[in-house]
C-alpha cells in the first residue's frame, strides 16, 4: 500500500514538474537577465566573448551619450591580437573613435575583467560606468564586478545587449539557448564557491 502511494505520488509530481516546465525554465532564462535603464556615467565597459552584440551595444550607448569613454575588455586571443584591440576596430565601424576608446588587454575571465577594469577605473578617476555584456551573462557579470568594486565609490549600471541566439523565454527550445543557460548555471555556481 505505502509503494503504491509513493508510486502515485511521484507520478503526480513529474506530471507537475512536466507540466510546469515552460514556467520555471522561463523564469530562470530571466532571471539570468539584468538589463538596468542606463545613466549618463563616466564611461562604458564593454565585456570580452560574444563581442557582436556586445559591442554593438557599447557604441549605441556611446553614440546616445550616456558616457564619454569605453573600455573594452579581453585578453589575447593570438600572439597578435587581443580581444580588446579586436573589438575597439568594430566599435570604430559602428562611429566610436579610437580616442574615446581604452583597453583592457589582459583578462581572460569575468573575474580578470573585473580586476583589471578596476585598475584602470581607479587610475583614470571614473565615478561610474555602465557594464556591458550578453544578456545570458549580465547577472554573473554584475555579481563579480559589485564583489571586486565593493567599497569603493564606483556607481555600476548593468546593461543588456540582447543575444539573436538566447531567449530568456525560451531558452531550452534550441541547442544555443540551452548551451548558454547551462553553462552560465555551471559557472554561477563556480563564482559563487570561488569567489
Amino acid at each position: 500500500m505505502l509503494i503504491k502511494r509513493l508510486f502515485i505520488a511521484l507520478t503526480v509530481s513529474v506530471i507537475i514538474l512536466f507540466a510546469s516546465s515552460p514556467y520555471w525554465l522561463s523564469a530562470y532564462g530571466r532571471y539570468l537577465v539584468v538589463d538596468e535603464k542606463p545613466r549618463k556615467s563616466d564611461a562604458i565597459v564593454v565585456l570580452a566573448g560574444e563581442t557582436v552584440p556586445r559591442v554593438a551595444k557599447g557604441a549605441a550607448l556611446y553614440r546616445e551619450n550616456y558616457g564619454d569613454v569605453v573600455i573594452m575588455t579581453g585578453g589575447r586571443l593570438s600572439t597578435k591580437y587581443t580581444e580588446a584591440r579586436i573589438m575597439l576596430e568594430e566599435a570604430a565601424d559602428l562611429g566610436v573613435p579610437p580616442s574615446a576608446v581604452m583597453l583592457e588587454e589582459k583578462s581572460q575571465s569575468t573575474y580578470e575583467n573585473a580586476v583589471f577594469v578596476k585598475k584602470i577605473i581607479m587610475e583614470s578617476n571614473i565615478k561610474s560606468f555602465i557594464l556591458v555584456t550578453s544578456s545570458y551573462h549580465t547577472r554573473r557579470s554584475r555579481y563579480i564586478f559589485e564583489k571586486v568594486f565593493k567599497d569603493s565609490g564606483v556607481e555600476i549600471i548593468t546593461v543588456s545587449a540582447p543575444d539573436p541566439k538566447y531567449s530568456p523565454s525560451s531558452w531550452w527550445k534550441d541547442h544555443e539557448g540551452q548551451q548558454k543557460a547551462l553553462t552560465e548555471l555551471a559557472n554561477m555556481v563556480i563564482y559563487l564557491l570561488k569567489y
